[in-house]
């Protein structure tokens, strides 16, 4: 309900169309949640600067089985390194937990709202119903895989990324495909913001360092000499 009076209100104060009204309060909520992509970003920069100290704690307890009592030495040392180092293990999570909830919210609106039945956006004659075209679920697919690409993690391996590059846009796509245009034109929209966002965040130190990282990480596992990324 808040995130429809927020829509109805865009609707009926700014642009008396639904599409539209949709697309507007993407921008704002998208650019609204900015500042989450620094915080999942310092938060992954945090976590891979203490991966060494992470590792020499592992394999102080490797020798121990799952059940010993002294695995839970290696967790309290775990936690102090992480309070120590300020990091949050749930940071890089952020951006997820909130967006998550965001899609739901829409595709429930989306379901329920009547103003929204038989509502029209260009070729879209009904913003509760799928695509006839299917043209948002492939731009969907599309914006998603390069927000995918665009997102540096060092942390994770660069064959599960390119896993998920590919399996999570498909299955987004596969969503929108058979659910409310409305849902997939705020999806396309904030992941076509996020990109710029993306972009922008990729040029800052933080992102450069972000970029070094994983190609140093990645170079490592090639057995190649990693190449220091200049940084401005």
């Amino acid at each position: 309900k808040p995130l429809f009076y927020l829509l109805r209100w865009v609707y009926q104060q700014i642009v008396p169309n639904w599409g539209w009204a949709i697309l507007i309060l993407t921008v704002f909520l998208t650019l609204a949640m900015f500042p989450t992509r620094f915080t999942m970003m310092k938060s992954s920069i945090k976590m891979q600067r203490i991966q060494p100290q992470m590792t020499y704690i592992k394999e102080k307890y490797k020798k121990y089985k799952f059940d010993d009592p002294r695995k839970q030495d290696m967790n309290k040392e775990m936690q102090e390194l992480y309070k120590k180092e300020g990091v949050n293990m749930f940071g890089s999570c952020l951006p997820m937990l909130i967006q998550l909830p965001l899609i739901w919210a829409f595709y429930e609106m989306l379901e329920n709202a009547i103003e929204l039945r038989n509502a029209h956006w260009y070729w879209l004659h009904d913003l509760s119903a799928a695509d006839p075209w299917h043209i948002l679920p492939i731009v969907l697919v599309a914006s998603q895989f390069l927000v995918q690409m665009f997102t540096p993690s060092p942390g994770v391996d660069a064959q599960q990324q390119k896993m998920m590059a590919f399996t999570m846009p498909l299955f987004s796509g596969f969503i929108a495909w058979h659910y409310a245009s409305g849902l997939a034109l705020y999806w396309a929209g904030s992941n076509l913001i996020g990109i710029g966002q993306q972009w922008f965040i990729n040029q800052t130190k933080l992102g450069k360092e972000m970029r070094e990282i994983q190609l140093k990480r990645a170079m490592k596992k090639k057995g190649a000499r990693p190449v220091a990324v200049a940084r401005r």
